[in-house]
């Protein structure tokens, strides 16, 4: 009778203890996937914020463009190619980041990681058309300016000047573009690694 009582008392603390156990590790993954959430969001505040400099600075082209290039004698297809590019990379910033909003980023992972790959792949594909645009926005602009010019050396200086301003802006966006790509790829990452530890412990 006595050994039926202690091996129901020793059960009975096993119970208990394994019911600790299990509300601390519920616990411990609730505190995960909130620390989880809570970097996903900044992350994704983060690659919002390069996306909406992309639109200011597209902005401030296009009030140069109408501004600049019909007064110093530039063609008004050249101007309106130049805006035309400006508000298809602006479409296109808006298509690959209208699902990383705060909804998306709410939702269930399977979903928020699929949003952050397609981001991804989106923006090292944008890269080649990119570059295309700008080199033929180039040339074209170059071609211009030249028949405005009668000085063939002043015409080089302002396209050498040019060139210069365009790689300083080019190395800034591709920070912006690579620190977009880096920040998805962290989120897939953090995703993958949460969803490891949550079968680990079940």
């Amino acid at each position: 009778m006595e050994n039926n009582e202690i091996n129901n008392s020793e059960l009975e603390t096993m119970r208990a203890q394994i019911a600790l156990l299990k509300d601390k590790l519920d616990k411990e993954t609730i505190v995960s996937e909130k620390l989880l959430r809570d970097t996903m969001r900044h992350k994704a505040r983060t690659i919002n914020n390069n996306a909406w400099i992309s639109v200011v600075a597209s902005i401030f082209v296009i009030f140069w463009a109408l501004t600049f290039l019909p007064s110093e004698g530039f063609s008004w297809w050249f101007t309106g190619a130049t805006i035309l590019m400006m508000l298809v990379c602006d479409f296109f910033t808006w298509k690959y980041h209208k699902d990383v909003n705060a909804k998306t980023m709410s939702g269930d992972l399977l979903t928020v990681a699929k949003v952050m790959k397609q981001l991804r792949d989106n923006y090292k594909k944008w890269l080649k058309y990119s570059i295309a645009m700008i080199a033929v926005w180039f040339v074209w602009f170059a071609i211009e300016y030249c028949i405005q010019l009668s000085d063939w050396r002043v015409a080089v200086i302002m396209i050498v000047a040019l060139l210069i301003g365009l790689a300083i802006g080019g190395f800034i966006g591709l920070k912006m573009h690579n620190a977009v790509i880096r920040n998805a790829e962290e989120i897939i990452s953090q995703i993958e690694e949460g969803e490891d530890i949550v079968e680990e412990q079940e």
